[in-house]
């Protein structure tokens, strides 16, 4: 027996939209983490909340690591941007 495909919509009651929020917020810093670990990568993770809070994880520098992200792009040819 498989498991049951749930609708996502958005949820409705405030309490509950935080605490989901925090936790999925945590779970994703987590996996950031471990990605970062696992395959030594560096990582970034930016979110902002429904409040307009700005929530980041970063493996190093952040700075840094935008700096190197805004270099690679201007270098790319414009044909491979996103």
């Amino acid at each position: 027996m498989g498991r049951r495909k749930i609708e996502i919509q958005p949820i409705q009651h405030d309490r509950n939209r935080s605490v989901t929020f925090l936790k999925r917020k945590n779970g994703l810093f987590k996996k950031a983490y471990e990605l970062g670990v696992l395959c030594s990568a560096d990582v970034a993770v930016i979110v902002f909340g429904h409040n307009s809070k700005l929530y980041e994880y970063c493996s190093t520098d952040i700075n840094a690591l935008l700096a190197r992200q805004r270099e690679v792009r201007f270098l790319r040819p414009a044909i491979f941007r996103v």
